[in-house]
Parts: C-alpha cells; structure tokens; sequence
C-alpha cells in the first residue's frame, strides 16, 4: 500500500517551493537585463513576482483538492508531478509579462536559459518531495533521496566552475620557468588527479565500512576545500585547496553510488544510477550558471564562500533525511554483493586481486571501450574544444555557455526515462553498445555539418550518449562474477577510476585535433575511432547473452 501524503504536509512545503523558484528566477532575470544595459525596476519584478505565486498556487490548490475530491491517493509521484506543474504555470506568468515589459531588448534566450535554470531547482524539490511519501518495503524508491543531494552538492562545487582559471590567473605566482597556459590550468588537472585518488580509496572504503563514512568525510573535506580556496592568499596554496577539494569530491561522488547500489537490485540499478547522474549534471548546470552571475556581482571570493556553506548543507540534509535509512551492520555493502553472489551461482567464491579484475574480459571491454572513450569525448569535446571552435567562429561567450548546457539538460531530462529502458535489458550490453554508437555518431557528423550547427547537433547526441552508457556501464560491471569476487566498493573505485583517465587525456587529445589543417576532418576520425571502439566492445562481450541463457536454463 502507498501511503497518502497528509494536506497540512504539502501545501506549505509546496508553496515555499514556489516562493523560492520564482525569486531564483527574477533574480537571474534581473542580473541578465543588467548585464544587457537595461535599468531594472524592483517594484515592477515584485509585482512579477506577486501575479506569479497567485496564479502557481491556484493552480496548485486546484490540483491538490480535485485530487482529494476524486479521492486520489496524493503519493509522493504525483506529489511531485504537482508541483511542476504549478512551478511551470508560474514561470508562464513571468513569461507573459516579459513579452508586455520594456525589457524585450532582453534575448529570448537569456530568459529561456534562466527559467530552465529555475526549472531544474523544482524538478529536484519534486523529486525530494517524492522521497517523503513512504512505500512498501517491495516497491520502495530510496535511491532518489540521494539525487537531491548530489544536485545540492554539485551545485555549491561548480559555483566556481567558470572562473577558477580566472583567480588562478590574479592571484600572486611562485612559480618560474611554467607557461601562464598551463599554470592557469593547473588547479583544474590537479583536482580532477585528487577525485581519481579519491575513488580508488573510496571503492575499499566503501567495502569495509559502507557508505556513510566516505559520503560525509568527503563532504566535510570538500566544503573544506571550497573555503581554502577563498581565503587562499597566492597560486600554490589556491592549487592545494583544489586538491583537497577534489579528495572529498571523489569520495562523495563514490559514496553516492554505493547508496544507489544498497538500495537497488538488478532491475531498477540502471535507472537507481541515472537518477543519479541526472541530479549531478542538473546541480552543475544551475551552479556554473548562478556562480557565473554572483561572480559579477560581488567577486570571486564570496562565491567561493557560498559554494562552501551549500556543500556544509548537505550534511544536514544526509542527517535529515538519509538518518532514516542507516544499515544495520557497519558492513552493510557486502550484504547485497554475498546476495548477487549467490544469484549469479558463485558458490566457490575466491578473492581475486585488482590485476585478475581487471583483466577480466568483459571488465577490459567495458573498460578501455566504452568508459574511457566516453570520457574522452565528454571532457574533451565539451570542456575543451567546444568553447575554442566557438569562439573561433565568433560565437559570445554567453551563447557558448547556454548551448554547452544541453549536454546536461539532457541528462538531467532524458536520463532517468532512458535509465528504465536499460534495466529492462538484462545484460546492460545492448545500452552501452547504443550509446556508444551515438557518441561515435556525434563527431562523423562535422562530415555532414561545421560551426554551431555541428557543435550543438554533437552535444545533443553526447548527451543521449551517456544517457545510456552512464548507468549502463557501472550495472554492466556490477553483474558479472568476477566484481563480486573482488568487492562491489573496490570494483566501482577501480572501475570508475578509469573514466578520470579519460577526463586527463580528453584535453590533451582535443588539443591535437584543434591544432589541425582540417579540424572536421580530425574530429572525424576521432569519431571512426570510437566507433570501432564500439566494434572491439560488441565482439568482446559477445559470448554474455549465451552465458545468461546457460544460467538461466541451470
């Protein structure tokens, strides 16, 4: 049985969700118009502001009471399907009265990028919302009570993200002999060098002790890590508070997933991991974009400031809302791998060491074939090589931000529903063999189509993309013998681990291929290299869907 959502529990939240999205929005619209030249008058956003709320909580009322007329069971999904809509109604208002303003100097698209921004903060409140209506143990969804926080926690981490090499730039230097290029670049590398030290030791962490203690020590080493880059006084110890930050944000990124992995089976894990990955990419679209404005406004030290005091919040929310759900043994994660151990028929079961797992065929496929290519091509592509062929095109730098946020309104918007279609493949091999095919498919497109038609058409299928293989590829892994042979934590540290090699190669890889003659001719043949990558993975995992048959005929 679902329980009902309680009346005096769901207004109040509901219309401070209300309140809270139509201020974010007006303040960003606000921010716009100032950076445009236009003189913004207060009064009138209040008005916005007023009209906007009356009309969202009509609409809400409407809904909650013809729900409760028809004697609906008010679950937490529907719930959450609630209060989009009412959140949509309102950004309709302002919408509206945007279109009757002296503000239509203002592009369509600003306004359509900061109401999108707004929209993602009610999409994740719903899906909290969803989380506090209880279920039957049968059909419980604890896994989305993590995507919240991920959003949050995301959120305060990429505040910073568009102008890190910026501060690096200001600050006073102590080094000699270092182009200002790579120096400027150097907090970035050496944090995303902490998140894949991070993830190793979190994958035997997560074995020995569960999930919680890696989850909150990396969240309170993260927001440690935010707050020394604020007060950091020159270059080398701004570089060190971007390492710490990145040990926590390795461990909280891997202690995230093995929540998901306690709290999901085999067919759910794929869409458990997508829920995810969708709440991660929506808190870095909304953080890069809000930190990007606060920045303007106020400096880069007091973003940095924020970001800290938002990562610091998460604890709270884990010790509200994630309290409820502690396991009952300090070993928890090993419960659910000795469980699929005995599914899959592993009735000698054997330690193996690192190098056995990965060498492991499928493991090396799943591996060198599909995680690492991704990754490449993520980094690579969209953090790199994007924002130069843009701008080498003539592209703003504001235009380039808004259409690099697709790779992530995708995610956010499609991951989950995609999630579903890959935990109805048993193997996950299908999926990830599709995604990869997509991701290939992005780049031999420049054969076809150049400049911004090429980089937004390439984007929107990377996102498609890791829809499909981000989830896949961890489920693909978690399922065969060898994983829970070696331990589900250590496998997924390993494992993951890959995928930052990917994120320090894609640059450089990127790099070579911007420095062309023929650029579309070289993104090109990075694109026929992942396909036959693609290739390589389908026929190394080709015996899998024979070895389920066996299993499931014994």
């Amino acid at each position: 049985m679902i329980e009902q959502m309680p009346l005096k529990r769901t207004l109040l939240p509901a219309v401070l969700q209300l309140m809270f999205v139509i201020a974010l929005a007006l303040s960003l619209y606000a921010a716009a118009c100032q950076r445009a030249g236009l003189v913004v008058d207060i009064t009138e956003l209040f008005n916005w502001a007023g009209s906007a709320l009356l009309v969202s909580t009509a609409v809400l009322s409407l809904l909650i009471f013809s729900l409760i007329k028809n004697r609906t069971a008010l679950t937490g999904k529907i719930l959450g399907r609630v209060l989009m809509i009412s959140s949509l109604s309102a950004f309709a208002v302002l919408l509206v009265q945007h279109f009757g303003s002296d503000y239509l100097q203002l592009s369509l698209f600003e306004v359509a990028t900061l109401l999108l921004i707004a929209a993602l903060f009610s999409l994740e409140y719903a899906v909290l919302q969803e989380g506090r209506c209880k279920l039957a143990a049968a059909s419980a969804e604890l896994f989305k009570k993590m995507r919240p926080a991920i959003f949050i926690f995301l959120f305060g981490i990429d505040l910073s993200m568009a102008f890190i090499p910026l501060h690096m730039e200001a600050l006073p230097q102590a080094f000699a002999g270092i182009s200002p290029e790579l120096l400027i670049g150097l907090p970035i590398s050496v944090e995303f060098l902490c998140v894949g030290i991070a993830i190793l030791w979190c994958g035997v962490w997560l074995d020995r002790c569960g999930w919680q203690q890696p989850f909150y020590v990396g969240l309170v080493l993260t927001g440690i890590g935010s707050l020394y880059s604020w007060l950091a006084p020159d270059a080398v110890q701004f570089i060190l508070s971007r390492g710490v930050l990145g040990l926590g944000y390795g461990l909280t990124l891997l202690a995230a997933q093995g929540y998901v992995i306690r709290h999901t089976d085999s067919g759910n894990k794929a869409r458990g991991l997508a829920h995810l990955f969708a709440g991660l990419y929506s808190g870095s679209i909304c953080g890069a974009a809000t930190g990007a404005v606060l920045a303007e406004q106020f400096g880069y030290g007091p973003v940095f400031l924020l970001g800290s005091i938002i990562i610091f919040s998460v604890v709270i929310y884990g010790f509200w809302v994630l309290r409820e759900h502690k396991d009952e043994s300090e070993n928890e994660f090993k419960k659910p791998q000795l469980k699929a151990a005995a599914t899959y028929g592993n009735t000698d079961q054997k330690d193996v060491g690192v190098l056995a797992f990965i060498c492991n065929k499928k493991v090396l496929a799943a591996t060198l074939f599909s995680s690492m290519p991704a990754a490449i091509a993520v980094v690579g592509f969209l953090n790199y090589f994007s924002p130069v062929y843009l701008n080498r095109a003539g592209v703003g730098d504001a235009a380039i931000g808004q259409i690099l946020m697709l790779f992530g309104v995708i995610l956010a918007l499609l991951g989950p529903p995609i999630g579903r279609f890959a935990d109805r493949c048993s193997s996950k091999r299908l999926p990830i063999i599709l995604g990869s095919l997509l991701g290939g498919s992005a780049f031999i497109l420049f054969s076809l189509v150049d400049g911004v038609m090429a980089i937004t058409l390439a984007i929107l299928l990377l996102g498609l993309s890791n829809c499909l293989v981000l989830s896949s590829q961890s489920a693909f892994v978690l399922k065969q013998d060898v994983t829970h042979q070696f331990g589900e934590g250590k496998s997924m540290g390993v494992f993951r681990s890959s995928s930052r090699i990917g994120q320090m190669l894609g640059p450089i890889i990127f790099a070579v291929i911007i420095t062309a003659t023929d650029i579309e001719s070289a993104v090109v043949v990075f694109g026929s290299l992942y396909l036959v990558a693609a290739l390589i993975f389908t026929v190394m995992t080709r015996t899998d869907i024979k070895q389920l048959t066996q299993k499931e005929a014994n």
